[in-house]
């Protein structure tokens, strides 16, 4: 008896407990997110699949395309001496979100560039080298009486070392925003595209802004980047460089070109058939894809 009484509150607790944990609620995993979207599901902002993307700083905060086979993120905030703030979770994205189903890598990066000299629009540029050896000398300031010293000279030597900064920076910037998320932390795992638009600013000079962009390829080279291109409007890159490949202190030739063509995917596709501007081959075509912007691999 005293065992059946016994047995019996065992097996009334028992059904307390159970009652219990029917009510409480169940605690569950949050999926993994960006930007406050789940990173798993389908989202309705794609582009066509056969296509890549491209993002950058003016995506921040806001939804990104999804169902793209490669994506180029933009490690500056619009002017090469600016960071993309959103740079680490981009990478992510561009990560998880990219099928890898095109002959382009799927996540490649590209920089804001510019050459904007000592002064700019009458303001002294803060960040304007006044030291450093590079291929064209030294980079010196400005005497303006005895000892007195200004910004650094307009010379090549100076445009040479704004750029190799300006690149230097990039790859600072690339290895602490992968490192976040343990991606890949070295340039060489990249391939790269500079920027090339006249949106930015340039100096007067065709020569010095080619040897900007000679500091710049000088130091990426130097990170360990292996594969390097050029993005640009054929006319705006004439405008900036004279349409230079080469100088007599070493080669700009980029290793493939990214033309802007707007238009759709048909565009695009058609786009191809021009003629490179500065490297051997014509890599991609840029077009829209409603609110992004698109990119197809020749």
């Amino acid at each position: 008896m005293n065992r059946t009484v016994g047995g019996g509150r065992v097996l009334a607790g028992a059904a307390l407990l159970v009652l219990v944990l029917a009510i409480l609620p169940i605690p569950v995993r949050a999926a993994p997110t960006y930007l406050g979207r789940p990173l798993g599901g389908v989202e309705p902002n794609s582009v066509p699949a056969i296509a890549g993307t491209d993002v950058s700083y003016p995506e921040c905060g806001g939804a990104l395309p999804m169902g793209q086979a490669f994506a180029v993120v933009g490690v500056n905030g619009g002017r090469a001496n600016t960071f993309n703030p959103c740079l680490a979770a981009e990478l992510l994205w561009a990560v998880y979100r990219s099928s890898g189903a095109s002959v382009v890598p799927r996540v490649s990066l590209y920089l804001n560039t510019g050459d904007p000299g000592n002064s700019y629009l009458g303001q002294e540029v803060a960040d304007w080298p006044n030291s450093g050896i590079t291929p064209y000398g030294a980079c010196l300031p400005i005497v303006i009486y005895a000892r007195l010293f200004g910004p650094g000279q307009m010379s090549p030597a100076c445009a040479f070392e704004y750029g190799y900064q300006k690149a230097e920076a990039d790859v600072y910037w690339l290895r602490t925003a992968a490192a976040r998320d343990r991606l890949p932390t070295q340039a060489g795992a990249y391939p790269f595209w500079l920027d090339v638009e006249t949106t930015n600013s340039w100096q007067n000079s065709t020569l010095l802004n080619t040897v900007d962009l000679q500091g710049m390829v000088y130091a990426l080279r130097l990170a360990g980047v292996k594969h390097l291109g050029v993005y640009a409007f054929t006319p705006q890159w004439d405008q900036i460089t004279g349409g230079s490949v080469s100088l007599a202190s070493g080669s700009l030739v980029a290793s493939a070109d990214w033309i802007p063509v707007g238009g759709s995917l048909g565009t695009a596709e058609s786009g191809c058939q021009q003629r490179p501007f500065v490297g051997a081959i014509l890599a991609m075509t840029q077009f829209f894809s409603g609110p992004y912007d698109a990119d197809f691999a020749c």
